[in-house]
């Protein structure tokens, strides 16, 4: 019987971050503290996602429509990125915001929202999912 052993990753940390942690071989403690040059990095990500902080819906699923037919994201991530938001979400702190009311038309932040869930899922193990969000978070900031 084989048994899969998943790393163990500091929740609400970039894709970015998270990809170059993955080649340490001696973790400490001090290494998963926050470090002055990877604020540069952090900046540059946090400054692509701010293009999809206030998009509607609707553009969303046409961004999502031609970067699927331009070959830019596979079909799980344009599965993610048009389907219509839940009725409610669940921040990171545990508080119920309802969504009842976005339109086709609303702007939404797409990237706040993305990151939560992609925290959320790492939060209780799910790293398929979490594997899923950071795809949308990684073409976000591809597309700036």
């Amino acid at each position: 019987m084989a048994m899969e052993i998943f790393p163990i990753q500091p929740v609400g940390v970039s894709s970015l971050r998270v990809k170059e942690s993955n080649s340490q071989t001696d973790v400490r403690l001090s290494d998963l503290e926050p470090k002055r040059a990877l604020s540069r990095d952090t900046d540059i990500f946090e400054e692509a996602l701010s293009v999809f902080a206030s998009i509607t819906p609707r553009r969303m699923r046409e961004i999502a429509g031609e970067s699927f037919q331009r070959d830019e994201i596979d079909e799980n991530t344009y599965r993610e990125l048009s389907t219509e938001l839940p009725l409610q979400m669940v921040d990171r702190n545990g508080n119920v915001t309802d969504l009842s009311t976005l339109t086709d038309d609303t702007q939404f932040d797409y990237a706040e929202y993305y990151r939560t869930q992609q925290s959320l899922a790492e939060m209780i193990g799910d790293m398929d999912v979490a594997d899923s969000y950071s795809k949308v978070l990684d073409f976000f900031a591809r597309n700036t």
